[in-house]
């Protein structure tokens, strides 16, 4: 049902002043994100819910453990996130997984913690990237170092990247354009970019700065140098 907005909304002669606003507190990195913030006591949200936190704070940590990433897009769960981030962050290593929040890109995620216990058990599913996609996921990566603000890239000029990963003898370029749109397809279900509708552009999510970190990027370089070949041995459904 829409809003109905009361005329005593804009009445703010008769009201008192309040405290002056302090402008380094008001403009400050850390001040809370605009959308959700959870004030209410908890609700339980069914039959035998035992949980001591309020409902919004319950679905985003279902949302860090089932999702790949929470970014600043999602108004419902990154205010929660940073909200009740020390929360979070408790009550996911209990399940063995490290909150990783990224304040300058806006976005969090959970990792599988390095824990040397034999009795451990990893509880996130490691999800492991083509030849094919992870060289395109490079791309991307310094794509996005290129425009942060505006990370957009269309299918086309992913291909023509990766044609310099086309052996020269391979002459069946739809095979080849296949394959790289398997791999497209693969780093859209990994959440590393998303279809922008209607057009055939992606937009670049900053959650790549995470997957593909400075050494990951190094060793991703020069494992590409040395493929003289391309991509030789890449199966279609990798």
């Amino acid at each position: 049902m829409p809003e109905e907005f009361d005329d005593a909304l804009f009445a703010e002669q008769d009201r008192p002043a309040g405290p002056a606003l302090d402008p380094t507190e008001v403009f400050s990195e850390h001040a809370p994100s605009v959308g959700t913030h959870v004030e209410r006591a908890r609700e339980p949200r069914f039959d035998g819910d035992t949980s001591e936190l309020p409902p919004e704070v319950c679905w985003a940590l279902q949302e860090l453990v089932a999702a790949p990433h929470v970014t600043d897009k999602s108004k419902k769960h990154w205010p929660v996130v940073l909200q009740y981030e020390q929360v979070l962050r408790s009550r996911l290593a209990e399940l063995g997984l490290v909150l990783e929040v990224n304040r300058e890109h806006r976005f969090a995620f959970t990792r599988q913690a390095d824990d040397p216990s034999p009795h451990s058990r990893t509880v996130l599913r490691a999800r492991t990237l083509s030849l094919a996609a992870s060289a395109l996921a490079l791309y991307l990566y310094q794509q996005y170092l290129v425009a942060s603000d505006d990370p957009v890239v269309s299918t086309t000029d992913m291909i023509d990247h990766m044609l310099a990963y086309k052996r020269a003898e391979d002459t069946d370029e739809a095979a080849f354009q296949k394959k790289v749109r398997t791999a497209i397809r693969s780093l859209d279900e990994a959440s590393i970019v998303k279809e922008i509708k209607g057009t055939d552009r992606y937009l670049i999510s900053p959650v790549i700065t995470s997957v593909l970190t400075a050494d990951r990027v190094e060793a991703l370089t020069e494992r590409y140098r040395a493929i003289a070949g391309g991509l030789a041995g890449e199966d279609d459904d990798d």
